[in-house]
């Protein structure tokens, strides 16, 4: 999966919010966690398509894995049984979207904890959506063995899509160098924000989910954005998260 740009998306932050929190709140899955997952992936472009894959939508998925989660969770949705063509335009909607996105990371989560034999923060869990999740346990452990092993030697295909993440001017990073370099990008290259992200592992739920969004939801047979109450502690995060995108 490509990487997108990292700022300057104020306007689109706020239009997917409510789809985001809803899916954390729905799953249980950190919102800060989708919320800086869709940063990197889109730039908070609902429509947003990778030109070295079949990537497409808030977080990128290829085609192969936006099926496969349809298949396993869409029938709860009023969105199993899709002609492919219809199902893989649902990339490009944000309810949508953040709903799979969510579940996606909540199996990677518990993939990860048992691969690793701890539990996965939020820049494995990034790992795990960008170079899938038998990409992400071969990383981890290979940077566990040997942390300054060059990642694009263990991922060629995955360097050349994204040079900014392999390399640095022409020099290859290490392994512990690239997960450094994501888990600073996660945070927004603040320590102040990667203390309110807590890993996605155990996380209660966010309690953000903002009023339904008919226009995203018009027809499913169990609504994916649902009205809730906004815990203090949570809405002090999300204003800390939109005042960052805003340059405040």
């Amino acid at each position: 999966m490509s990487i997108g740009p990292l700022s300057g998306f104020s306007n689109a932050a706020a239009a997917v919010v409510p789809a985001l929190a809803a899916a954390a709140d729905r799953t249980g899955v950190d919102f800060g966690a989708l919320f800086n997952t869709a940063r990197l992936e889109s730039g908070f472009n609902p429509a947003a398509r990778a030109k070295t894959s079949s990537a497409t939508g808030l977080f990128q998925f290829i085609d192969s894995t936006w099926l496969r989660m349809l298949n396993r969770h869409g029938a709860a949705h009023g969105l199993g049984g899709l002609p492919t063509a219809q199902a893989l335009a649902l990339r490009k909607d944000p309810a949508v979207a953040s709903l799979m996105a969510a579940k996606h990371m909540a199996e990677n989560a518990q993939a990860l904890a048992a691969g690793l034999g701890r539990p996965a923060g939020q820049t494995d869990l990034y790992l795990a959506h960008f170079l899938g999740l038998g990409g992400a346990l071969r990383f981890l452990r290979g940077m566990a063995d040997t942390p300054q092993a060059a990642g694009a030697a263990l991922f060629p295909s995955a360097a050349r899509a994204n040079r900014g993440i392999f390399y640095a001017g022409g020099t290859a990073r290490s392994l512990e160098q690239i997960h450094n370099l994501l888990s600073e990008r996660l945070s927004g290259g603040d320590a102040h924000s990667a203390r309110l992200l807590a890993p996605v592992s155990g996380a209660a739920p966010s309690k953000l989910a903002k009023a339904a969004l008919p226009e995203a939801t018009a027809g499913l047979s169990a609504p994916l954005v649902q009205p809730a109450s906004i815990a203090p502690a949570d809405a002090a995060r999300l204003a800390y998260l939109m005042l960052a995108e805003l340059g405040g």
